[in-house]
């Protein structure tokens, strides 16, 4: 594939990880697998690497405009953590042994639907809530009155989707950050992109220990989404909060459509 047009796929991928928070399970997995010829490991392993060199430039940009509460990201990040390391190291050592490879593979790609559909439905009934707030006097509980004990369990199970399929921000964690956190999007947006930075690097080197990771396309990529920094910087100031949220849900719902369709052929 040409340099020139590698580069314009990771500017494409660049604005959309900046501006909604969707990345490794909408765009990057589809990209590598049916773009680049990659399987579902080394496709889940270079997403995280890819994820992580992507996102330091979107974490700044939204820690900028002031989108990233710095008490309840780091208690989420502090949670899952633990689940996403464990997990990378689990499916990285299972998928070198020749005997499970093929289940891991079909695993992974089961894994990827399942946490798809349920982010859809935490995302979907968030949405339904804030529409049904009419009452300027009623207000949700603000972020950082949120409880290690409310965030434990989906930050647990967030953490080992992320890194068991490399489907992370946008998927698992902001519709976890919105229904478990009480963030608005244009918050849950900037605190998903801080947290999966992190995870995905914790990952990323889990999954180099196999050697699963195309280290140079990850590298062009990432190059190339730094041409749509500027753009991206744009609309996250001009543009509403409704606009992002379905802008989000149709990403979801694309990669709904895209990841069956590979499970089924």
């Amino acid at each position: 594939m040409l340099l020139v047009t590698q580069l314009l796929i990771g500017a494409a991928i660049g604005l959309v990880i900046t501006t909604t928070g969707v990345g490794g399970g909408v765009i990057l997995l589809p990209v590598l697998i049916y773009l680049f010829g990659m399987n579902a490991l080394a496709a889940v392993a270079t997403a995280n690497l890819l994820s992580m060199l992507m996102k330091l430039s979107s974490s700044y940009i939204h820690f900028r405009l002031g989108n990233i509460p710095l008490k309840p990201a780091l208690l989420i990040l502090g949670i899952m953590f633990p689940a996403t390391f464990v997990a990378s190291y689990g499916v990285t050592w299972l998928g070198s042994q020749p005997q499970y490879y093929d289940r891991v593979e079909s695993g992974i790609n089961i894994l990827m639907i399942v946490a798809i559909v349920f982010s859809l439905i935490l995302f979907l009934q968030r949405m339904i809530r804030r529409t049904a707030i009419s009452d300027p006097l009623i207000a949700l509980p603000p972020p950082s009155s949120v409880t290690f004990s409310s965030l434990f369990v989906p930050g647990v199970s967030a953490g080992f989707v992320l890194g068991a399929t490399g489907v992370g921000g946008g998927l698992v964690v902001l519709p976890v950050l919105m229904r478990f956190a009480q963030m608005g999007i244009k918050e849950a947006i900037g605190t998903s992109i801080f947290i999966t930075t992190i995870l995905s690097g914790g990952s990323a080197i889990a999954y180099s220990a196999g050697g699963y990771t195309d280290v140079h396309t990850a590298l062009i990529l990432c190059l190339g989404s730094l041409l749509s920094i500027p753009l991206a910087r744009y609309l996250l100031v001009y543009l509403s909060e409704r606009f992002f949220q379905y802008l989000t849900l149709s990403f979801i719902l694309i990669s709904i459509i895209m990841m069956s369709w590979k499970l089924i052929n």
